[in-house]
């Protein structure tokens, strides 16, 4: 099957596209997700930046250089926070029942990105970028929109992929959230 035949399956989280990883077959697609979630991460860096010093040179071969920057900048920053999000998963998984396994979680990770494309920019441009300490309506909504959209899908394939019932998937979930926002919230100045 072709990435844009699956991508609708991708947004709606349902259970074949985490088949596919459990299948052995999901590896691109996912790597696609997490290639796009970088890219547009890096996008947000270059709009934020934008905001803190308009001089960012954008003109002439700058135009393509400076994003091109900024976007591989944010691939190796989505590959790590892919890396540590994985061993949190795998901690959760094992903890309630799953198998694990480090290259089927990357999968299963990467076939639920999609709504990182929109929280990651989101979260990185209101963590980084704001200058005041409120938050506007206008990014709070999305912001939680897409956290129960990516919470809807992360448990899926919890219980896809791992073979958690949907109790213990929401409460690994759950677990999981809480190590990492306390996490950031601890590395945060």
């Amino acid at each position: 099957m072709s990435y844009l035949e699956l991508w609708p399956s991708m947004v709606s989280g349902q259970p074949r596209i985490f088949q596919l990883a459990l299948d052995g077959t999901a590896r691109k697609h996912a790597m696609i997700n997490i290639i796009v979630t970088g890219i547009l991460f890096g996008i947000s860096n270059v709009l934020g930046a934008l905001t803190i010093d308009p001089t960012l040179p954008l003109s002439g071969k700058f135009a393509i250089i400076t994003p091109l920057l900024f976007s591989g900048y944010g691939i190796v920053t989505i590959f790590g926070v892919l890396a540590g999000f994985c061993l949190v998963y795998w901690a959760a998984a094992r903890a309630f029942g799953g198998p694990g396994g480090f290259n089927l979680i990357i999968d299963l990770i990467g076939m639920s990105c999609v709504p990182f494309w929109i929280l990651a920019p989101l979260l990185n441009y209101s963590l980084r970028f704001r200058s005041t300490d409120s938050m506007p309506l206008v990014l709070l909504l999305p912001l939680i929109l897409t956290f129960i959209w990516s919470f809807k899908i992360i448990r899926q394939s919890l219980m896809t992929g791992q073979g958690l019932t949907e109790g213990r998937a929401t409460l690994a979930l759950g677990c999981m959230w809480i190590f990492s926002i306390s996490a950031v919230y601890v590395f945060m100045p």
